[in-house]
């Protein structure tokens, strides 16, 4: 049952003066002067607002409309993200999913889209299923991804990027927020340990995209005919990547066209799960060896899955003797750039060396999505080199026409978001974030290890804690817990989680070692407490402790059923 609202300020349904009726009146007054016409009656008033009559100093008609409108949708729509507050902050007693929904559930309830227009109350009703079917990331134990909820002060920032709806790719519709990105981009280079005078960088939508252009600039560099005459036969470019890199790596690779069987796997050291140094130099060997002309190596500090740390000071002393650009994609450890100098533990020794640098401030950080910054070192000019077109009715040769330095053109002022957050907590409050999710971790590694039933599956590097669950049955018997078994636990933990749990943490195999599914469990942005990570596990607990033989070994087939009988639906429903 929907709250009584306010009364829509300008509704649909108003009735139009007819075209004959307006003549008439506007004829009957063709000679009074402005001052005259603020004297008539009724009707000449419903003319004014059919002709958006007005005068040069008034607020134009329609104008008003909006800011009414404006004022009416922010106080209701403020009272349902209070209420979202309100549920997201007893996270002991509300479920992270929420009210989840098959996508035909979902459109039952959404009014369908229709030829004439609507009304705020119709809006206000859609924004309320959103609401309701929408998985709460701001709860504290929304664990599942490298994102968590954001802050007031960035979801301020997206509103006030909304309402000025510019584009940051030219300085003079964009001159606050590009002059904003370019002092982020300088200011964060220096934080990661590059020289001053050899920064250069820009803001993108997601890593990936990061990631992405770092690639296209050194394909650029190593191979500039590449731009204009794309690839030649004898190029053969090959780059490089450990096999636990984000699947972004790949795509760039398909971007780029060289393909993704030229982006070389590397394996990683099965304790630390870091890229191994000495498998990177023999794979670039190797590659020489057939011909192929190595160019790229992508380092990761803070891997999707186990949150690793690349050595970067090894890694760089091979790129410079094979003259390979050294990207880094620190897009989610990166944020440990901010712990206090105890805390460091030597992740980003080397970081002077590398050319260019990928970082999310939306993961580890608790921007608002997306927030992504790349920066290279001592390659100025590669980003005009890369993807300039010099496009004269657009861009000036300003430095701060940002858009010309992309592959695109439309780009969304995220500095904002990332400067008001920074503005609000400042460094020290970014230092707190670092030094308290580094703190969780130890502690969620110290219950783990105290616990009969659960194990670590490797120690922490950054704040991803990587865990196996076993059932009270399993401790019993432990020769009937089977790999497939095991993965199988830790599925159907997860899916209970989905529907039922307080908690939602991530479980997933790593190929690379043949390791059956753990739970994952990634800390950022200071949404959890210290001693929530108690209840994290005894959640675990209460999902899988009863689980037995018989809850798994058929999974797969129930599984498979479910799915057969969604498509089934599907198909009946297309039919009808």
């Amino acid at each position: 049952m929907m709250p009584m609202r306010k009364q829509d300020p300008n509704p649909t349904d108003k009735k139009a003066l007819p075209f004959s009726q307006i003549t008439t009146l506007l004829n009957s007054h063709k000679h009074s002067t402005p001052s005259l016409l603020e004297s008539l009656d009724s009707d000449e008033s419903v003319i004014r607002e059919s002709l958006s009559i007005d005068s040069q100093t008034e607020v134009r008609k329609e104008f008003q409309e909006k800011a009414k409108d404006f004022e009416f949708l922010m106080e209701e729509v403020t009272q349902m993200i209070l209420d979202f507050y309100e549920d997201c902050g007893r996270p002991m007693e509300t479920k992270v999913s929420g009210s989840l929904a098959t996508p035909d559930e979902i459109l039952r309830e959404l009014a369908p889209l229709k030829q004439a227009a609507g009304t705020n109350e119709d809006c206000l009703q859609d924004l309320e299923i959103c609401f309701k079917h929408s998985l709460k990331t701001m709860h504290p134990f929304f664990l599942d991804k490298l994102y968590f909820g954001s802050d007031p002060i960035g979801q301020i920032a997206e509103l006030i990027t909304a309402v000025l709806n510019t584009n940051a790719h030219v300085y003079h519709v964009s001159s606050v927020f590009s002059t904003m990105e370019q002092e982020i981009i300088q200011r964060f280079g220096e934080i990661f340990g590059f020289p001053k005078d050899n920064i250069e960088g820009l803001m993108n939508p997601g890593g990936s995209m990061s990631n992405t252009m770092a690639l296209l600039l050194a394909r650029d560099e190593h191979f500039p005919h590449v731009k204009t005459e794309g690839w030649q036969a004898e190029d053969k470019p090959v780059a490089f990547t450990a096999k636990q890199s984000h699947y972004s790596i790949n795509t760039s690779a398909m971007v780029a066209g060289m393909g993704t069987n030229n982006m070389v796997e590397v394996s990683a050291d099965p304790t630390t799960c870091q890229m191994d140094p000495i498998a990177l130099e023999q794979c670039i060997k190797d590659e020489q060896t057939k011909g192929n002309n190595p160019f790229f190596v992508n380092a990761v500090l803070g891997s999707t899955v186990m949150g690793s740390f690349d050595d970067l000071k090894a890694m760089a002393k091979i790129c410079k003797r094979y003259n390979l650009w050294l990207h880094v994609d620190a897009c989610w450890g990166g944020f440990l750039i901010f712990a206090s100098p105890e805390n460091q533990g030597g992740r980003f020794d080397g970081m002077e060396e590398v050319d260019s640098l990928s970082f999310n401030a939306h993961k580890g950080l608790g921007v608002p999505t997306q927030c992504s910054l790349l920066i290279t070192n001592n390659k100025k000019g590669a980003f005009i080199r890369s993807n300039g077109t010099g496009a004269e009715y657009l861009f000036q040769s300003n430095k701060y026409d940002i858009g010309d330095k992309t592959i695109g053109c439309g780009r969304r002022p995220d500095a904002l978001k990332l400067w008001l957050t920074i503005r609000k907590k400042g460094f020290d409050g970014l230092r707190q974030i670092a030094d308290n999710e580094l703190a969780k971790t130890s502690r969620m590694t110290e219950l783990i290890k105290a616990s009969e039933d659960f194990e670590m599956v490797a120690e922490p590097m950054g704040t991803n804690v990587c865990y196996w669950y076993t059932p009270d049955y399993f401790l019993a018997h432990p020769e009937e817990y089977t790999t497939k078994r095991r993965s199988e636990v830790h599925k159907l933990i997860f899916e209970r989680m989905k529907k039922d749990g307080h908690c939602v943490i991530q479980q997933n195999p790593l190929s690379e070692f043949a390791w059956p599914n753990f739970f994952r469990l990634a800390l950022g942005a200071d949404r959890t407490r210290y001693e929530d990570m108690e209840f994290l596990l005894e959640e675990t607990r209460r999902l899988g402790e009863n689980i037995t033989p018989a809850d798994v070994d058929h999974r797969p087939l129930w599984l498979a059923k479910a799915r057969k009988d969604r498509e089934r639906y599907s198909g009946l429903r297309m039919r009808h």
